[in-house]
């Protein structure tokens, strides 16, 4: 690729992520905060309209000073989407979104999934959302799996998980990724869903925030499952997602629990498998939960905490008790400062979180944004070397 080539290729992404980042925008606003001439944003955004991907919407409000109105403009929904796939060892969820992250297709089904089988049951997933994305004629431009466990989602590997029974590394890009056309990215279930607020929420630049994804098992197996309540944290400082120094943040352990306990939490063994069926143990769940997250919130100096998962059908018994725990644990005379939300997406959660991490890849990494541009043609990334005429574009669907 040219200098010159290679120029107005960052510099398209750069537009596009703007687009992207903001939701509606003109091309002055753009100018500003890129530094960029206008003139060279007034070239990319009309190369951008050809294509089909950036609307041009309404006439903003003009200046302080009056003059010309400014046009708006924002991305086109339908130009493509991206699938986000949560698997379970009982079951797997799975969602697409367009760039907006509106979603257009989600579906659950019952299946039974450990190390072992793994590989073929992503590779059988994929497959058939591809097919029943071809109804919806949107392009499908990469994929994001959340798993339990630790993953090195730089490295594409799942280290371990025990929830599926993977002791040793299973090497997600060599034995999934490497066999599509199309970007495939794996990552840890809480971490997914941070990142999921981080893109869908992206225009109130959250910084310091902690997700923590609360799953009720529905396998009764004690061989692989001590307890019915899985719980996984993905903590955000500053902006970005932190992994730790063997991409092992967010596994957690209740401080309150013991040597005697094989889970996560204090519960006797017998009590975790009756934790929704017992008021009184569900109750002493929340609380020492709660204890835990407010130690985390005050010691880091938190502002938001998103509950998702399946504890959101217990949204009126847990906020206020996690939010007392809050105020009590917290040290400063001010006052506490942290939100409390969820996510609304219950079963969802960790499929759109997915599918936003895939979307913040698509936007913020010209690697991976250059081939997908070579294999969906048109994709705005690859405007330098790529043209696609607008009719093409529903045959483009769904090819992962």
């Amino acid at each position: 690729m040219s200098k010159l080539k290679s120029t107005r290729f960052i510099n398209s992404s750069r537009v596009l992520r703007d687009i992207w980042i903001h939701k509606e925008t003109s091309r002055v606003q753009i100018a500003r905060n890129l530094n960029l001439d206008k003139s060279t944003v007034s070239s990319i955004i009309s190369e951008l309209i050809r294509i089909g991907i950036v609307h041009e919407t309404e006439e903003g409000e003009a200046g302080h000073q009056g003059g010309r109105k400014p046009v708006m403009l924002n991305l086109n929904r339908s130009y493509g989407c991206v699938v986000g796939i949560e698997v379970r060892p009982e079951s797997y969820n799975a969602v697409a979104v367009d760039l907006e992250g509106s979603v257009i297709y989600s579906k659950f089904e019952l299946v039974q999934v450990s190390g072992a089988n793994l590989r073929e049951v992503l590779l059988e997933v994929a497959n058939r959302v591809r097919d029943e994305l071809k109804r919806t004629g949107v392009p499908l431009l990469g994929m994001g799996v959340g798993v339990s466990g630790v993953v090195d989602p730089q490295r594409g590997v799942i280290r371990y998980s025990i929830s599926l029974q993977i002791e040793q590394p299973f090497d997600f890009r060599e034995s999934v990724a490497q066999g599509y056309d199309l970007p495939a990215f794996v990552e840890n279930d809480a971490n997914a869903c941070a990142w999921g607020e981080l893109v869908f929420h992206r225009t109130k630049r959250l910084r310091n925030f902690l997700f923590v994804l609360v799953e009720f098992h529905d396998v009764r197996d004690p061989e692989r499952i001590h307890e019915r309540a899985g719980v996984g944290m993905g903590i955000v400082i500053g902006g970005r997602v932190h992994y730790g120094r063997d991409f092992s943040a967010g596994e957690f352990r209740s401080v309150f629990r013991t040597s005697a306990n094989k889970g996560q939490f204090s519960l006797s063994e017998e009590d975790s498998f009756r934790l929704e069926e017992d008021p009184a143990v569900l109750v002493r769940f929340f609380q020492e939960l709660s204890r835990n997250i407010a130690m985390l919130v005050n010691t880091f100096n938190l502002d938001h905490v998103f509950l998702g998962g399946d504890i959101e059908r217990y949204e009126r018994e847990i906020q206020p008790v996690l939010a007392e725990e809050i105020q009590f644990n917290w040290p400063s005379p001010d006052g506490v400062r942290c939100e409390i939300s969820f996510s609304s997406l219950g079963e969802k959660s960790v499929a759109y979180g997915a599918a936003g991490m895939v979307l913040h890849r698509l936007f913020a990494d010209l690697d991976i944004a250059e081939s997908i541009g070579r294999v969906v043609p048109g994709l705005p990334a690859a405007l330098a070397t790529v043209e696609r005429p607008p009719a093409e574009r529903p045959a483009q669907a769904a090819r992962l």
